[in-house]
């Protein structure tokens, strides 16, 4: 906690002391900022990528790292950085849900599958064997039973008001409240994509795993979208930067929150079904040739 205290540069939300609209700058809708400690950090992990794919080509003449691998991993971690770097975070830290809504939605959903799908299976395994309680951890931790339960846990916990206000309010509480949304759903795309295929599950598996993270979200989706006053109060107090209310702004967070979450799943519960189908049609001219092996009658003249 003092790592991440003294890597935490001042908070940017202004708690809970409303802000006359005449004073929020138009820039704030265009406006960057530079978060160094991300970008070294980013920076080096495609260090430590690009130089393993490197010393694999040198030891391999095969392809070990396609281009279209590497084009989404850094693409992965370019949308985490523009997460925290765009005006997506100082307006949805300090004006709308709405905002704050899709920035925890890139966090979970988009960026953790690019990285994930930029991750060559060769990559991580050699590691991962040198260490039996690493494999023994990442067994545990990607069981679908504990993947669902951690990211909704997390998902859950931090909507609480008490504990939404506080991260606002606390720029090293926001920065652990990142890292906890991308690491929980890193684990929880890991049982069916990736480059750990041990860990992954079959076809039926994934789809009742897809169902079950859809579910799990129902309780906090209802209580944000469907609470009769709001639930912050940072932005019940902050000047209205769109012409909506501090509760319709809590209604459209909640809904883009739902909306966004249903529309993945479902889009990677047909694409799973589509390879099971596939799969399946792929073993059937296999079981027929064998069926006719073993009833084909064979007559000697």
């Amino acid at each position: 906690m003092l790592l991440l205290d003294w890597l935490s540069p001042p908070a940017l939300a202004h708690g809970f002391a409303a802000v006359p609209m005449d004073d929020v700058p138009i820039s704030i809708w265009w406006e960057w900022k530079l978060e160094w400690v991300p970008l070294a950090a980013i920076l080096a992990l495609f260090f430590v990528y690009f130089r393993a794919a490197h010393q694999a080509r040198v030891r391999s003449s095969e392809t070990v790292l396609t281009r279209g691998q590497a084009v989404r991993f850094v693409l992965g971690w370019s949308v985490i950085y523009t997460g925290i770097a765009s005006p997506i975070d100082a307006i949805g830290e300090q004006y709308l849900f709405a905002m704050h809504m899709f920035q925890h939605n890139l966090f979970m959903y988009l960026a953790p599958r690019l990285i994930l799908s930029g991750v060559p299976n060769w990559m991580l395994d050699p590691f991962i064997a040198r260490y039996p309680l690493l494999k023994k951890g990442l067994r545990f931790a990607t069981h679908p039973i504990f993947a669902c339960l951690a990211f909704n846990m997390v998902f859950t916990l931090w909507h609480i008001p008490f504990l939404y206000d506080w991260a606002l309010r606390d720029r090293m509480v926001h920065n652990l409240e990142h890292i906890t949304f991308i690491s929980t759903a890193l684990l929880m795309w890991l049982p069916i994509m990736g480059p750990l295929e041990r860990y992954q599950l079959s076809y039926p598996k994934q789809m009742l795993y897809l169902l079950s993270l859809t579910v799990a979200q129902i309780p906090v989706f209802a209580y944000v979208t469907f609470s009769s006053y709001v639930l912050y109060p940072t932005y019940e107090l902050a000047p209205r930067l769109i012409g909506v209310s501090a509760l319709g702004d809590q209604q459209m967070g909640g809904v883009l929150m739902k909306l966004v979450s249903m529309g993945v799943f479902s889009f990677v519960f047909i694409g799973v079904f589509t390879k099971w189908y596939r799969s399946e049609r792929q073993k059937e001219p296999t079981s027929i040739q064998g069926l006719s092996d073993s009833n084909s009658i064979t007559v000697k003249i």
